[in-house]
Order: C-alpha cells, then sequence, then structure tokens
C-alpha cells in the first residue's frame, strides 16, 4: 500500500511517502505564509516526481503540523504530538520518549503500550522559536548554520546570552556583535541557549531513558546542539537521518493503519 504524511510547519513542508513501509520519497519546501497551500503542492509534486506516482496512486494521505489544514488533499489531520509519536516507534521500535525540535516549537511525547501516548508536553513559557533563532544566528553573525553546527563543544568560551528567552537571547547576541565579540564565541552562546531551553522541557518529564528517547526535527540536525543537550540530560538520543521528517514519516504510518 501506498501512503504519504505531510507536516506542514511554521519553517518547512516536509512530504514523506511509504510503499509498503518503506521510504519511496521525500520532499522539503519552505512554508510561505500566504502561498503556503501552493507551496505545500509544489513540494507534494516533487515528492510525487521523485516516486514516479500519480496522486491517484496514495491510498491515503494524512497531514500535520501548524499548517494542516491547509493540505487541501489530505483525508485525514492528526495532531503533531500523535504524528512524532508514530514515527518513533516507526523508526525505533524500542523508543519510549519522543523530543520533536523544530522552528517555532518543541514537544515530547512519553510512549506507552502499542500507540498509546501516555503524556506529553509542548514548548514552556518563553520557548517558542529555538530553531528560528539559530538561523537568526547564522544570519546575523555571517555564519551557515552548517558552520555552527560544527562548531566544538565549549565553542563559547564562556561567552553568554540570555538562556530565558529566544528574544532577549537575539538582543544579547547583537550587543555582544557590536561590543566586537568574536562571532564563533557569540554562535557557541546561542548553541548553549538552545541546548539549556531543550533541556529544561526534558525536565518535566520523569526521567527519559538514556537509550530510548527519539530527537526528531531540524534542530536534530545541528550536531553542536545536539551534543549540547547530551552533554546536560544524560541522554544518547536515538536520531533517525530523515530527523526532520519524523512527523511526516508518523502520518504516513498511520494512513498506512
Amino acid at each position: 500500500m501506498i501512503t504519504a504524511g505531510v507536516d506542514v510547519g511554521l519553517k518547512n513542508i516536509k512530504v514523506v511517502i511509504l510503499d509498503d513501509g518503506k521510504i519511496v520519497a521525500k520532499g522539503i519546501g519552505k512554508s510561505e505564509g500566504v502561498i503556503r497551500p501552493q507551496s505545500i503542492e509544489a513540494v507534494w509534486s516533487e515528492a510525487l516526481a521523485e516516486a514516479g506516482l500519480k496522486e491517484s496512486d496514495i491510498v491515503k494521505t494524512v497531514a500535520t503540523g501548524q499548517g494542516k489544514y491547509d493540505v487541501d488533499f489530505a483525508d485525514k489531520n492528526v495532531t503533531d504530538v500523535v504524528a512524532i509519536a508514530r514515527g518513533a516507534r516507526w523508526f525505533f521500535p524500542e523508543a519510549a520518549f519522543v523530543m520533536d525540535a523544530g522552528a517555532d516549537q518543541t514537544r515530547i511525547a512519553v510512549l506507552g503500550e502499542g500507540n498509546e501516548v501516555k503524556s506529553f508536553v509542548t514548548n514552556q513559557k518563553c520557548m517558542a522559536g529555538l530553531g528560528l533563532l539559530l538561523d537568526i544566528a547564522a544570519d546575523r553573525l555571517g555564519m551557515t548554520i552548517d558552520g555552527i553546527s560544527a562548531l566544538p563543544q565549549g565553542a563559547s568560551a564562556g561567552t553568554v546570552v540570555n538562556d530565558g528567552c529566544p528574544v532577549f537571547a537575539e538582543q544579547g547576541m547583537l550587543e555582544l556583535l557590536n561590543d566586537g565579540a568574536e562571532k564563533e564565541k557569540i554562535a557557541g552562546a546561542i548553541v548553549d541557549m538552545v541546548a539549556i531551553r531543550l533541556q529544561s522541557i526534558l525536565n518535566d518529564k520523569e526521567h527519559p531513558g538514556k537509550h530510548d528517547t527519539v530527537l526528531f526535527g531540524g534542530v536534530a540536525k545541528n550536531k553542536a546542539v545536539v551534543c549540547g543537550l547530551e552533554s546536560l540530560s544524560g541522554i544518547e538520543f536515538l536520531i533517525p537521518e530523515e530527523a526532520e521528517y519524523g512527523a511526516a514519516a508518523g502520518a504516513a504510518v498511520i494512513a498506512a493503519d
């Protein structure tokens, strides 16, 4: 059976197409405000072309994410938490916890028996936009996301920004830049801030497992942040190569039910 999942986030649209439980195509593109429906169609068409399929070949499509209601060809919509939970167990059957850290939101789900979600938490106050903060930092500092990702642990060398809110962290970054601080140290401070805020939401759950916690989302692709978060939490995250497609893959699995 051929099924598809579409995850429409604040920053990106992700599409995953499964054929009998195997990924046959993926697609990603910008989630662009008022023209988001057209952007969804474009990413959808690219994924179909990659798989060599027509829309009529897809048995069922499930949408998730903040913009799920813009996917007018979806047969069903599900919440982000349900999608990441199914995606986590699909990638890693042993998973007991899953954390999804994206451009805007962060979610954690505790997994139960079968497809049960025992509990979940989402963004804490002043925690939205952590993924976007990394993009803003790269732009302001004249660096690339890959360059920030490659920063070694301790790159901040004692340089700090406000770790209570991304808006205040951005202001602190600009102040440091104006004061002539080294760009790599400022970027390291932003990485430290993101890791600290992610750790704070992990603390809301009762002891996520060291070896059975999955990490999804675009932030999961940032090696420097992951290294910092693992150091703070003591968790060795399970991260699939397709980490940014976790919710979309989960939606496609749900479509196959």
